[in-house]
């Protein structure tokens, strides 16, 4: 064991790994051809004329190899990945290391629905004669403790809560690896435009306080049409419906806010509706809320994925290099439901992660 131990620092040493500003990384190529920062394999290494190879070049060759990320879990450990590939919840372990560097790494079993927003960091600390690699920290933004659901979006809540509690919503967002705050909740003056929207990734529309000007829906749909995520609700009350029409006249989508309805809501198979296992989820809460209807120009792409008695309360589709869905009720926010029913969190998972997908860090082997 100390014979690999010894061979493997040997091939940091001798070019297995880089070593910059106190920092142990693969030795890849310095190009970065994908714009991910995540450096391609070096096609050609020298093994440095030792035997052959040996552990130095299976050293090497892990490092080379080092430019995506699997999906399955490996019978052992690689090194010098930064990836828990045998999947026991341990970066590189077993692996060597020179005390008081440091390293990329991505924490958990991965798999095909994980998210990967964002290195996080390890440190290699003494033991003994050489060193071990500790927990993987950091990863994605500072509020995000792990690979996280939701991958470090950045969601604006629109306008006031509903009539039920719903004050653990924004924490349960934030559980998820999202980075949630409220806008438009207590003073609504501010104008939607490019610079207020400019800071989120998700905006979802909750109790509006006030009507919007053609000018702020259409700037709404422009952030939309260059690749935000836009999630309506409504149902609050009777008047709140004609209060969002305003917003969405950019849209040509409406509320039938003079008629009142109530489910369950059934929902129709689309992304949006599926369970892990690939299934349909069942019906959800819809409680005194509204059909969605389209008018002339609305979005093409829409299509319907929910209903109640067989009319849409649901509507969801691309809009230019955004997406959007439309929901007739607010029932699905309230803390009352999201935190009892299973189906409504898979909702929400489903929502957020389609509304906005955010692209991996690295590409997964396989893809």
């Amino acid at each position: 064991m100390k014979r690999v131990v010894h061979s493997l620092l040997l091939a940091c040493a001798l070019g297995g790994c880089v070593e910059t500003a106190n920092e142990v990384r693969p030795d890849v190529a310095r190009s970065d051809a994908r714009g991910d920062g995540v450096a391609a394999p070096d096609a050609a290494r020298s093994d440095g004329g030792l035997d052959g190879g040996g552990a130095l070049a299976d050293a090497g060759a892990d490092a080379a190899d080092a430019f995506c990320i699997p999906t399955t879990c490996a019978a052992t450990e690689r090194c010098f990945d930064g990836l828990d590939n045998d999947c026991d919840g341990m970066v590189d372990d077993g692996c060597a290391c020179i005390p008081g560097t440091t390293a990329r790494c991505l924490p958990g079993a991965l798999t095909n629905s994980a998210p990967l927003c964002g290195w996080g960091e390890m440190t290699c600390t003494s033991s003994g004669e050489f060193g071990t690699w500790g927990p993987c920290t950091d990863v994605g933004r500072a509020s995000d403790a792990g690979m996280s659901s939701y991958g470090c979006r950045r969601i604006g809540i629109m306008g006031a809560p509903g009539v039920n509690p719903s004050s653990n919503f924004q924490d349960f967002l934030r559980r998820q690896g999202a980075i949630a705050t409220r806008f438009h909740d207590t003073d609504p003056s501010t104008p939607v435009g490019p610079e207020l929207l400019g800071t989120y990734d998700i905006v979802i529309v909750d109790q509006l306080l006030r009507g919007y000007s053609a000018d702020e829906s259409t700037a709404l749909r422009t952030w939309v049409e260059a690749g935000g995520g836009l999630v309506v609700l409504t149902g609050h009350t009777r008047s709140v419906g004609h209060v969002h029409n305003t917003l969405l006249q950019s849209f040509s989508v409406s509320y039938n806010a003079n008629n009142l309805i109530s489910g369950p809501a059934t929902l129709l198979r689309h992304p949006l509706t599926l369970a892990e296992s690939g299934d349909v989820l069942p019906p959800v809460t819809f409680l005194g809320g509204y059909h969605v209807g389209e008018g002339p120009g609305a979005p093409a792409g829409l299509v319907p994925f929910a209903t109640v008695a067989d009319m849409p309360v649901g509507l969801a589709g691309p809009v230019g290099m955004g997406r959007v869905v439309f929901w007739g009720d607010e029932w699905i926010e309230f803390d009352s439901e999201w935190g009892t029913m299973p189906a409504i969190t898979r909702l929400w998972f489903n929502i957020v992660r389609w509304t906005k997908p955010d692209p991996d860090i690295a590409p997964r082997c396989g893809d």
